[in-house]
């Protein structure tokens, strides 16, 4: 152990004698991974996540893309030219959106970085319904990982994977109505699972409700619905299958909240409101029940050593 130690005082006097003039011949700026640049990492990748809100916000679509590179695959298997026709989609639809994104956490490794976002949109769409007056209104709140790499010293987005998000989009009277649309975040293919919707409907009103799941692919895909009037509980449930096509997808709710208007034995019910809800399902290629058995040993053994304990 000793000797040890005397190499290592011997390194340290070493390095701290050194000639001041010496420090000149190392200049590793440019070898390696030590490459120059006068700006550090987290605060280049700070200013493209500024300049995606900006660029959103603006809806500048050629600065938009070119945050990301050519190489550029979601989770969800859109590449950039996917991600440019929905952009320009989504900006028809929304025309006066507004985009927030927060960075939560940044974590580089050299040329690469992994970035977590709160991201949230709000606005106004330019597409109306039947049976409702009037404009509908989005809104939209979700948690993504970003993945990014250093060409060179320029930082572009290669991919992204939504961990979870939920939207809702409000036509009328569903507007002022609280409903909430559940579903897990990450299921297996082709596993049950089960949707549930939360509503707040006021006696005067009834509610009709259509529960599905749809992949996340593009172009959209509908499923078809089915409406049931909403439970006296306010909780609407139903069991879904996942795709076995390895598509993460969305479970969604179709709402038509009505009024009945009761005149001389006749029932006339008018649609005042209707809502879209949408709760993102990621559909992983990964049985779950393979991580059973270790959380039963686990418990198991918490659980011996517990009585053990107490035994004692």
């Amino acid at each position: 152990m000793k000797k040890y130690l005397l190499i290592f005082t011997f390194l340290f006097v070493f390095f701290v004698n050194l000639p001041a003039q010496a420090e000149d011949k190392f200049d590793l700026s440019n070898i390696g991974f030590h490459k120059k640049n006068d700006i550090a990492a987290t605060l280049q990748i700070k200013q493209i996540f500024e300049n995606y809100q900006k660029y959103c916000n603006t809806q500048n679509l050629s600065k938009f893309l070119n945050l990301h590179d050519t190489s550029y695959r979601s989770a969800d298997g859109y590449d950039i030219e996917s991600l440019k026709e929905l952009a320009k989609e989504s900006w028809k639809e929304y025309p006066d959106v507004k985009y927030t994104i927060k960075v939560v956490s940044t974590d580089v490794s050299l040329d690469n970085a992994t970035v977590i976002t709160k991201e949230r949109l709000s606005g106004t769409t330019n597409t109306t319904v039947e049976f409702v007056q009037g404009n509908g209104y989005i809104d939209s709140e979700s948690t993504a990982v970003y993945y990014l790499k250093r060409f060179s010293n320029e930082w572009k987005i290669v991919s992204d994977f939504v961990l979870n998000e939920k939207t809702s989009i409000r036509y009328g009277a569903a507007r002022f109505v609280p409903m909430e649309l559940d579903a897990p975040a990450l299921v297996a293919p082709a596993q049950e699972y089960t949707a549930v919707l939360k509503m707040n409907v006021p006696r005067a009103y009834l509610a009709l409700i259509s529960i599905a799941n749809e992949p996340i692919t593009y172009p959209f895909q509908r499923s078809a619905e089915v409406f049931r009037s909403l439970k006296p509980s306010g909780i609407q449930e139903r069991i879904l299958r996942s795709n076995n096509n390895q598509k993460n997808e969305n479970a969604v709710a179709s709402v038509g909240i009505a009024k009945a208007d009761i005149k001389n034995n006749d029932i006339n019910v008018n649609i005042i409101g209707i809502a879209f809800l949408s709760s993102r399902v990621n559909v992983i290629n990964q049985k779950t029940e393979k991580f059973i058995p270790v959380n039963k040993e686990i418990m198991t053994n918490t659980n011996t050593n517990t009585i053990n304990k107490k035994g004692k």
